[in-house]
């Protein structure tokens, strides 16, 4: 989740996306299916079952009608599910502010595929700490700066701050953390969104559901370089 103002920004060609973002992502086009052109009637453009399935001989469908849904390309942009989410989690977030992807794990790899160039970024994790990340990074030829939590699991942000260059593009925090189980202080992530600091924080709230801190979220609207990652795959 990130900022509308900061979606705005980057569509105008400034604001921490566009200025971090690698040129050739920016140049990219977006791709249009067929449902960004028509999404009703009888539509036989996408190569779709336009019959439903066939039930027979085993007439497993009940009711047989499915209103045409199984079979179709579903939305590409998930408005109703993104709807339901950002009242959810509340916070004034809004579905433009909310990207859907297969996991945090999809996430963590397009955030790295966007803003680190191989061989050139890098990327700052706190182990011990959610192993994606430098599964990721090693994928995608990123180097990984670390700065190991204290030893209550707490983030060392002087000694993280001082080790961040302008190569570091993105910054990872695990909240609550794993394996720690312990939930970083809003106040210590505002710290890092509002230090010096010119990449973007990611805060990875996979457990949040289980923590009594509060979520990172009401931070988005503050600072357009916070970025937040949940999943569904734990407490729902």
């Amino acid at each position: 989740m990130s900022s509308q103002e900061e979606k705005k920004s980057g569509e105008s060609g400034s604001g921490v996306a566009a200025r971090l973002a690698r040129p050739n992502i920016l140049a990219l086009h977006p791709y249009r299916c067929a449902r960004d052109d028509y999404n009703e009637g009888v539509l036989l453009d996408a190569n779709e079952n336009a019959l439903g399935p066939a039930s027979l001989p085993s007439n497993s469908l009940d009711p047989y009608d499915n209103s045409l849904t199984l079979e179709r390309y579903p939305c590409p942009y998930q408005i109703p599910l993104k709807e339901k989410y950002a009242a959810y989690r509340g916070h004034g977030i809004k579905p433009s502010n909310i990207f859907v992807g297969v996991g945090s794990d999809e996430a963590i790899d397009l955030l790295i595929r966007i803003f680190c160039t191989p061989a050139k970024d890098t990327i700052m994790t706190t182990p011990p700490t959610y192993g994606m990340y430098k599964v990721c990074a090693n994928v995608n030829d990123v180097e990984i700066q670390t700065v190991p939590l204290t030893a209550d699991f707490d983030l060392r942000i002087p000694e993280m701050l001082a080790n961040v260059t302008e190569r570091t593009k993105l910054l990872f925090i695990c909240s609550p953390g794993n394996p720690t189980a312990k939930a970083i202080s809003l106040s210590d992530i505002e710290k890092v969104a509002s230090s010096s600091y010119q990449g973007i924080v990611v805060v990875d709230e996979a457990y949040v559901d289980f923590s009594t801190k509060g979520s990172a979220v009401e931070l988005v609207h503050r600072y357009p370089n916070v970025v937040v990652l949940q999943t569904l795959s734990k407490a729902f």
